[in-house]
């Protein structure tokens, strides 16, 4: 089975504001404080807000080709270097859409036949194998979690 980590993907995204400071977003985080980089504010009418590309969220990955090491210091020194384009790369989390199991598909769909006025009732939920066991317990997590299990 697919854990959240593995059907979450990431897009990494080229941005390049012109025209110099000041540039139009808001950092936060860093590995001073054990985060990535995250763009938290997008200034209203600012060049981050203009080029369209940028999103609060967005990690901050590159600036101006050279990859970031994850510290804000190290980012904001290379930001305040930049005299008239900053190209930054982002990534933005992409997470699929998941679809449900084939028999949670007929549960949502009509119970009625479209040639009959007999309903039909939905198929019944396969069985889990017998060599399968849950466990809830302390150590469950919500499939949304990306809590370390460790």
């Amino acid at each position: 089975m697919e854990t959240v980590e593995q059907l979450v993907s990431f897009n990494h995204i080229p941005v390049q504001l012109n025209g110099g400071t000041p540039w139009g977003f808001t950092l936060k985080g860093g590995l001073e404080h054990g985060e990535p980089l995250i763009i938290t504010k997008i200034e209203e009418g600012g060049k981050a807000e203009q080029c369209k590309k940028l999103r609060v969220g967005d990690e901050l990955v590159n600036i101006n080709g050279s990859a970031l090491y994850g510290s804000r210091q190290e980012a904001l020194i290379l930001i305040k270097g930049s005299y008239r384009i900053l190209k930054i790369t982002v990534r933005r989390r992409s997470v699929p859409v998941i679809r449900p199991h084939s028999w949670n598909l007929a549960k949502l769909s009509s119970t009625e036949s479209p040639h009959s006025s007999t309903p039909v009732p939905p198929p019944t939920p396969p069985s889990p194998p017998s060599a399968m066991q849950l466990h809830p317990g302390p150590y469950t997590l919500p499939w949304h979690s990306t809590a370390d299990n460790r």
